[in-house]
């Protein structure tokens, strides 16, 4: 599957959110919570686009702040923390973010931003993205391809572990 430049997909009210709400003080989060999230090591094993360890901080604060998972509930925060993580490249931020965008869970609900965050993240082959965009694909054809690209992508992560 060809990806696309993330530039050319990352939509301006998304970036306007991330910049207006990057400016926040970000609230400390216990280390315990950043290191050991186990719903974060199974949403992340295997994807090789990780490449530091900020992005992966980033990634598991938005769960937490999401979840509760040690923090305060702060879905704002986690919408801050996730689109860092989405926009260097974590699939499964984006899929994460696309959720929350397209409920207005943390930020206004924005069902395009929200498309794009899944497109992105079904192209970067997350396998639920892929399920997902199946689910709703009014094409047979189309839907039993990305039906087989997810099951493809759920054996390459299987091995990967």
């Amino acid at each position: 599957m060809r990806l696309r430049p993330l530039a050319v997909l990352l939509s301006l009210p998304l970036l306007a959110l991330t910049a207006a709400t990057s400016a926040a003080a970000a609230q400390p989060v216990p280390a315990a919570v950043v290191d050991d999230h186990p719903v974060a090591d199974h949403m992340m094993a295997g994807h090789a686009v990780i490449a530091s360890s900020s992005v992966d901080q980033d990634f598991r604060r938005g769960l937490a702040y999401r979840n509760g998972d040690g923090v305060p509930r702060d879905a704002a925060q986690a919408v801050r923390c996730l689109a860092r993580a989405a926009e260097r490249g974590v699939p499964a931020a984006m899929f994460i973010l696309s959720h929350m965008l397209a409920e207005g869970e943390g930020a206004a609900r924005d069902g395009a931003a929200a498309r794009r965050w899944l497109e992105m993240a079904a192209q970067a082959e997350y396998p639920e993205a892929l399920q997902e965009m199946a689910m709703t694909e009014r094409d047979p054809a189309r839907a039993a391809e990305l039906v087989r690209e997810a099951a493809h992508a759920m054996q390459h992560r299987a091995h990967e572990r």
